[in-house]
């Protein structure tokens, strides 16, 4: 089942923090991510209409590969359902036909203001398609765009699609320790950091 999760999200390692991070002093602090496109996606926040299909985007396999518990899940569903979707959770839309194919979140790091630390996951429809990839690279992009200098990705150390994903977008890895899951497992992990790439404007003379 862990290698079958390997192949599916990356998460295990941000999940836990997402059933407590529901007040209104942590939701401001996400206000400011935008929602974004890529060549097939529409990363957005969730509406109420979103449930069912949000719920089917989480099956036991890959509730399993990332050490989550049914709770977790049901949680996060039923927060969207509510209209009071979890903290930073964001859902991917198909731009072809509108169907979710997985979705994110993105979460304050700790101790590190400048920092959000992201996770995702794709649905069992749609998985092998390279969404992840194209998700990822927007919802960077969007990070840094909101004022947020480093983006962090945690991940178990056998998850090698989720390694490639991080060498793609050019996140380089920060450190190596066991991370115990919300299910109580206890697995090696490597947190992954991107920066953003900060050009230098070429100066202009003055005219005279």
């Amino acid at each position: 089942m862990l290698v079958v999760g390997v192949l599916l999200v990356a998460g295990g390692l941000w999940a836990w923090r997402v059933s407590g991070l529901v007040d209104k002093e942590v939701r401001a602090r996400h206000h400011g991510l935008r929602e974004v496109e890529s060549e097939r996606l529409l990363v957005r926040r969730p509406v109420p209409q979103d449930a069912v299909a949000l719920a089917a985007t989480i099956d036991a396999e890959m509730i399993a590969g990332n050490g989550w518990t049914e709770r977790e899940a049901r949680t996060m569903v039923k927060s969207v359902r509510s209209g009071h979707p979890v903290a930073g959770l964001f859902v991917f839309e198909s731009r072809s036909d509108r169907a979710l194919v997985g979705g994110a979140t993105v979460h304050p790091s700790d101790n590190d203001p400048s920092s959000r630390t992201l996770g995702w996951w794709i649905g069992p429809r749609h998985r092998r398609a390279g969404y992840a990839s194209e998700a990822v690279a927007a919802l960077v992009e969007a990070i840094h765009d909101a004022g947020f200098a480093t983006v962090e990705i945690g991940t178990s150390e056998s998850n090698l699609a989720v390694r490639r994903i991080c060498d793609k977008i050019g996140a380089t890895e920060k450190y190596r320790r066991a991370q115990r899951l919300p299910n109580g497992s206890l697995v090696p992990s490597i947190w992954y950091e991107h920066r953003q790439v900060v050009t230098d404007e070429p100066s202009v003379s003055p005219a005279g």
